[in-house]
């Protein structure tokens, strides 16, 4: 069995913030909740040479085919001495993941993202429609994880 690691982490930005609603002609009082469709996804990007972890959850709202809401943020988290923490096994195309820190970045991120949805769409049709909580586990499980081990730009991972 791996010998696992602790590793220092800490939050260093929140970009590219994204809150798109688009309300103009839906009738809220004839939508049940039942049919109000809700859609997540959790892209982590792993930046080995800059020693940071970029976790970009995204939410959707949409009825009938018709998209309501959609609102995403890159959290950017500094991690020392990643390489302690996540080695590359590039022969069999897989990361090792020496320090479990993914629950604690994915969960953070995700649940930022809902209280900055919850703020902005305070007052609005969606405002009695709070972004589910979603069990960390799953949050993990459904995780995207590319990894770049050189020098690379902001993501431009694709928003649904």
């Amino acid at each position: 069995m791996e010998e696992k690691v602790n590793v220092k982490f800490r939050l260093v930005s929140i970009d590219n913030e994204r809150y798109a609603p688009n309300f103009e002609g839906v009738d809220f009082s004839s939508i049940p909740e039942e049919k109000l469709k809700f859609q997540y996804k959790i892209d982590t990007v792993i930046q080995m040479s800059k020693d940071t972890i970029l976790v970009i959850p995204s939410i959707r709202y949409s009825y009938e085919g018709n998209e309501l809401l959609i609102a995403n943020a890159v959290f950017t988290y500094s991690v020392l001495n990643l390489d302690s923490a996540i080695i590359l096994d590039k022969e069999n195309q897989r990361i090792i993941v020496k320090a479990d820190i993914f629950p604690s970045l994915v969960g953070a991120a995700y649940s930022t993202l809902r209280g900055i949805v919850y703020a902005r769409a305070s007052g609005t049709h969606l405002g009695k429609y709070p972004l589910p909580m979603i069990d960390v586990k799953t949050l993990v499980e459904k995780n995207g994880i590319p990894v770049r081990d050189r020098a690379a730009q902001r993501t431009n991972t694709p928003y649904f």
